[in-house]
């Protein structure tokens, strides 16, 4: 009887399938690297969420009227700038 990993009562004679049972085995093989490499791969993604998650929380943070009266304010302190270098005809404006 050939050396399968079949149940007894399923003992296959034939010689072809010897040769199934080695394509099986490959297959069996490749399977557990398959899901080893998958494993890794979503360790890698629920990793990358996590990083995404904490810049979403740091982006909502800097969202909020301190934000806006400071981005606010450079604005127009920079327009105050300009508007004064326009009078003393320093600025490139027209």
């Amino acid at each position: 009887m050939p050396d399968t990993n079949y149940p007894p009562v399923d003992y296959i004679t034939r010689g072809e399938f010897n040769a199934l049972d080695g394509h099986v085995r490959d297959l069996q093989e490749r399977m557990v690297l398959l899901k080893a490499v998958q494993d890794d791969t979503q360790g890698d993604i629920k990793s990358i969420d996590k990083r995404l998650d904490d810049i979403a929380i740091k982006l909502k943070e800097l969202i909020g009227w301190r934000s806006f009266l400071l981005t606010g304010g450079i604005g127009v302190g920079w327009g105050v700038v300009q508007g004064i270098l326009h009078l003393l005809g320093w600025g490139t404006a027209p």
